[in-house]
């Protein structure tokens, strides 16, 4: 199965795109900027500088490229200048002062590593199969379906607190990111489990309806899944009053055999493809936002500095 490919948002090659995001009246000043650091790098490398308007055109075509990094959870901002022959990837992807990924990088490495454990459980499950052949699969894959489930609920969880949290230091860039952090969770404590407790910190903190973005369908697996989680991790996969206490439960006790779950790798893989859309929904809603604050971001930056040292690291 292939995971959708997000672009990097801590690191952006500076080109004719990523230009026009800055707000207008920020357009024709950060232009000059980056200008200045081209012929500032080309003076320090010997080497002859494009005029302005030529250096405009067809960026990511040329062979020196540069990146503005802005990192929401250190508060680094800082230009990077790379070689088209020497670097592979597309863009850097770490950032060069905390060591953090990319928000939607992780994002794709936690879909991944569900896809890796669901192949090594398919893989077991069939050797199983060969040794009890009458045992319904049901049954044999009993404790194995539950492992999926509680990852399916972790990665809602990741993605809701990952996105939220970039948004928050991305909007605040420069001020006690450990503080906002502890804030943060205090706040909300494990409510980014709960889809719908999500909802209303993102509407509240960004006017993002989450459950306007995601298919009816699609959101009642996501509640689903972590009231599923809650029953399989808190009552060792029994069936118990609380769950049958749950919405959930409405849409799913003819699955119920006396205090067991009746789950099946068919379910668990519509259910995760219910994760992975909304994974992609939220995520297209976050970068809608996050590319707005970021380049304030950038812009509020190096406005406010008169004297830049392109040599040096700049940081918030």
């Amino acid at each position: 199965m292939k995971i959708q490919k997000f672009k990097n948002e801590i690191y952006c090659m500076v080109d004719e795109d990523f230009i026009s995001h800055f707000e207008y009246n920020h357009r024709d000043y950060m232009k000059t900027m980056y200008y200045d650091f081209y012929s500032t790098f080309c003076k320090h490398h010997n080497r002859k500088a494009l005029s302005k308007e030529e250096f405009f055109k067809n960026m990511r075509r040329r062979r020196i490229r540069f990146y503005q990094l802005c990192c929401p959870y250190c508060g680094t901002i800082l230009l990077m200048p790379t070689d088209k022959k020497l670097m592979n990837s597309s863009s850097p992807n770490y950032c060069c002062n905390c060591g953090r990924a990319s928000t939607t990088y992780m994002l794709i490495k936690h879909l991944s590593r569900f896809i890796r454990i669901s192949g090594i459980l398919y893989m077991g499950l069939k050797e199983f199969k060969k040794e009890h052949e009458d045992t319904e699969d049901w049954l044999l894959g009993y404790d194995c379906y539950q492992m999926e489930i509680i990852e399916l609920a972790s990665i809602i969880e990741v993605v809701c607190r990952e996105c939220f949290e970039a948004l928050i230091f991305i909007k605040n860039i420069g001020l006690n990111n450990d503080y906002i952090r502890k804030v943060i969770s205090k706040s909300a404590g494990n409510d980014f489990m709960n889809i719908e407790k999500s909802n209303k910190h993102f509407k509240k903190a960004f006017d993002i309806d989450l459950k306007s973005l995601i298919d009816k369908k699609k959101w009642d697996d996501l509640i689903d899944i972590v009231n599923l989680r809650n029953m399989m991790v808190h009552n060792n996969g029994r069936v118990d009053e609380h769950f049958k206490n749950t919405v959930s439960y409405q849409r799913l006790k003819t699955n119920v055999d006396d205090t067991l779950y009746h789950l099946e790798q068919h379910t668990v893989d519509e259910y995760f493809n219910s994760v992975m859309d909304a994974v992609i929904d939220i995520t297209n809603a976050y970068l809608e936002k996050y590319i707005v604050y970021r380049h304030a971001a950038i812009a509020n930056y190096y406005f406010n500095y008169k004297s830049i040292d392109f040599y040096e690291g700049q940081e918030v």
